[in-house]
């Protein structure tokens, strides 16, 4: 069943440029394919934001990430409602649910296909700012200003328990050799745990949040991170950080992707 075409004329996945201060895109880097996907959906309510990094051989990962994002959204789309009176446990069943769906789609269509993937979901309430998040393996997300990375994601990987543990510090992790080694990720007839939260304080004006794949955090500075809250040249200088980051880790550059939203 190819639901690509059905899905991006209902959800309107490439139109990038109809938030002015929402910014995306992604980068086969030296892969043969790209396995990241992400997606959107703006609500007057609300925006929900995504990206996922799929694992897998044979199509798998490819697959997973996108069959997730978009199953998410359209979930999404009949649940405003519930995102903003209760988005913990909202966005935590909706995540699952759309899990099911890509697990049940791909055990359908693709019988003993190996297919997993990461992801990251942010949801940010209009009414009063306050941001909530999931996430599953080592996609991020950063919440941060020009001066300084305010808050991230922890990682569901073997790297971050060790920097969690003091054997490793953050800027050792993305040049580790077990960097990418998960301990949770979505697959095909798996139930993982999510990791949910709900800030206390609402973003403010000048903060930003950036939801990217391995393959960008990896390869960048937190200092490169909080210039990307600058409001100037921002889509320029968000390719040119993707670009570094490609460059950086050639020729064995992993897939690249993000989505930035100023406030």
């Amino acid at each position: 069943m190819n639901l690509k075409a059905s899905f991006n004329r209902l959800l309107g996945l490439s139109d990038e440029s109809s938030q002015q201060n929402f910014f995306a895109n992604t980068r086969i880097g030296d892969r043969k394919v790209n396995q990241d996907y992400h997606a959107h959906l703006f609500d007057n309510k609300g925006s929900l934001l995504i990206v996922a990094d799929g694992l897998g051989g044979h199509q798998g990962g490819e697959l997973a990430s996108r069959l997730f994002c978009e199953s998410l959204i359209l979930l999404a789309r009949n649940s405003i409602n519930d995102l903003c009176t209760d988005p913990d446990q909202t966005l935590e069943s909706l995540a699952a649910q759309a899990a099911d769906l890509m697990s049940k789609t791909l055990e359908d269509d693709y019988p003993g296909i190996d297919a997993h993937t990461t992801c990251v979901v942010c949801w940010i309430n209009t009414s009063n700012n306050k941001l909530t998040t999931l996430h599953i393996g080592d996609s991020r997300v950063y919440r941060f200003n020009e001066k300084e990375i305010i808050w991230r994601s922890r990682d569901h990987s073997v790297v971050q328990m060790l920097v969690d543990t003091g054997q490793l510090t953050e800027e050792e992790m993305g040049t580790h050799p077990e960097q990418g080694a998960l301990t949770r990720s979505i697959g095909v007839g798996k139930k993982t745990k999510a990791t949910v939260k709900t800030q206390s304080t609402p973003m403010q004006k000048g903060e930003a949040l950036l939801l990217c794949s391995d393959g960008l955090w990896e390869m960048v500075s937190k200092k490169e991170i909080c210039a990307l809250a600058k409001k100037k040249n921002t889509e320029k200088q968000l390719h040119k950080l993707m670009s570094a980051a490609v460059k950086r880790a050639a020729p064995k550059s992993d897939n690249v992707t993000a989505e930035l939203l100023l406030f």
